[in-house]
């Protein structure tokens, strides 16, 4: 089933933002319809002093918000406008206490994009985390780093899959699927050893019934996991980086790191998360 609804989640500086650039790539790609959407809860101050706030300043403080708001709008509007072919797209902003009411809403697109983290001071609660909205919407979702510019090659031409043979790393494949450009090269990455094969075929065999080139990639995990799957991701010359989210517990990985929490933070390149 083809691409045909994205959401496009700004981390609050759409101006800058590599997630717009290839949601507006992806839409052309797939005549899709794309919805440019904003989340925001209240800022950390806001939240530790409220009980303490005047009504001026709690005023002062929406104002603000929508006034950033505002500015988002207005860029993904200007964005929009400037296309050679415009996709069909609207402006959403959702407001909440959580990630949820992101993750809420993407339950009902087949993609949401999502460009790195805000960095600017007093706009961290303009920030979504990818890695929740991919955990709670059952939707795929791409992280995309802040400086990302579409290449000259269609997007999906060159993927690395990390693959354990777990769930997570099943669903991202499926999920992935849909992306990959006729003549797509796979290079589906194991770090450590390699995993163990059940009864039926193996994921190089799926591949290649449906015509889609792919290799076998083992490394050790002597650099740490995190680098040796983007090291490989350069070795291979991939465009898209597919795995799992969290298939050890969200808990588990925010007390002690983990795959998932370093692609956040680390990831060159776009990564498509499953869960």
């Amino acid at each position: 089933m083809p691409i045909k609804s994205i959401l496009a989640a700004y981390s609050g500086d759409a101006s800058g933002s590599g997630g717009l650039r290839l949601a507006l790539a992806i839409a052309r790609r797939f005549d899709a319809h794309l919805t440019g959407v904003v989340w925001h809860g209240p800022s950390d101050f806001e939240r530790r002093y409220r009980s303490y706030l005047t009504r001026d300043i709690i005023d002062m403080l929406a104002q603000r918000d929508a006034e950033t708001v505002a500015g988002i709008r207005s860029d993904f509007e200007a964005r929009i406008a400037a296309e050679p072919s415009a996709p069909r797209a609207r402006f959403l902003e959702l407001k909440g206490v959580s990630d949820f009411s992101l993750a809420e809403s993407a339950r009902t697109y087949d993609l949401t994009v999502i460009g790195n983290r805000a960095a600017e001071v007093g706009r961290d609660h303009f920030s979504a985390r990818p890695d929740v909205v991919a955990l709670r919407s059952g939707r795929p979702v791409i992280l995309v780093p802040r400086d990302y510019v579409p290449g000259g090659t269609p997007f999906g031409r060159r993927v690395l899959v990390a693959w354990d043979g777990k769930r997570a790393a099943s669903r991202a494949l499926g999920d992935a699927m849909h992306f990959l450009q006729p003549g797509a090269e796979i290079t589906v990455l194991t770090v450590g050893e390699e995993p163990r094969r059940g009864h039926g075929d193996d994921v190089i065999t799926l591949l290649g019934r449906h015509g889609i080139a792919a290799r076998r990639m083992i490394r050790p995990p002597s650099r740490g996991t995190s680098a040796t799957i983007l090291a490989a991701a350069t070795e291979a010359g991939a465009d898209l980086l597919v795995m799992g989210a969290y298939e050890h517990s969200k808990f588990a990985e925010d007390l002690l790191g983990g795959v998932t929490q370093d692609m956040l933070t680390r990831a060159n390149l776009p990564v498509l998360m499953s869960h």
